[in-house]
């Protein structure tokens, strides 16, 4: 039972190691730049008065921790081809999965920081809307730009291009397709008389499955890498 015990801690230990590690490598200034930033868009909207009603505290916190993890998620592998050191990560990781979630790991847990910071933040200071629903929701929508981020770099050269696109594609979508907030978050009264309303449990379900999706389409990428480090 010791040795079990022991081993387990040793492995945790390692891993907690390896993902401090790399949380360095991932992160540095461009994350130190954008919570500098997020601070004083969210003081500049409460002293405006901008922020009126949860649709405008949603948008904001969608927009913001969208923005981090797609600067952040750009660069995670064009980065290391551009150092030469995604051959030895390939080579040194035990498979294609875990040297993904060595690199996103870092990025989802700065990103999770951040939007629990901003979102306490905005609970106390306006209030009016539900903590725990404002906290996962945008997280989990801005999340899945993270990992569409991280497959378009696999498949663009351009780190920067890469980003654009997906930042292209969730606000296509977004403005386009359908409102993030009354697709995901709450349903307006007009739709509940008018029409059949969204079933909000089913549309964030779909968000994970398409995250689960772009997860395994980049390991997968990572599988194949002549297809894409040229």
């Amino acid at each position: 039972m010791k040795e079990t015990v022991g081993h387990l801690v040793r492995k945790t230990s390692a891993a907690a190691s390896l993902l401090w590690f790399s949380s360095r490598l991932t992160l540095g200034w461009p994350a130190l730049a954008l919570v500098a930033i997020a601070a004083g868009i969210v003081v500049f909207a409460i002293l405006t008065q901008r922020m009126v009603g949860e649709a405008s505290v949603f948008r904001l916190l969608l927009g913001i921790e969208a923005s981090f993890f797609v600067v952040l998620a750009m660069g995670l592998l064009p980065r290391e081809k551009e150092t030469r050191t995604l051959e030895l990560l390939l080579v040194c990781a035990r498979s294609r999965q875990g040297l993904l979630l060595l690199k996103f790991a870092p990025v989802c847990l700065f990103v999770g920081a951040a939007a629990l910071a901003l979102t306490t933040s905005l609970y106390f200071l306006i209030g009016g809307f539900s903590w725990g629903k404002m906290l996962y929701v945008p997280y989990g929508l801005a999340a899945t730009v993270g990992i569409l981020t991280v497959v378009l770099t696999t498949y663009v050269r351009n780190q920067y291009a890469a980003g654009v696109l997906a930042v292209l594609i969730a606000l296509v979508m977004a403005t386009m397709w359908l409102d993030p907030f009354r697709s995901f978050y709450a349903v307006s009264v007009e739709r509940m008389i008018l029409q059949a309303p969204p079933n909000l449990t089913i549309n964030r379900l779909l968000v994970a499955v398409l995250f689960g999706f772009l997860y395994d389409h980049a390991v997968r990428r990572l599988k194949h890498v002549e297809l894409w480090m040229r």
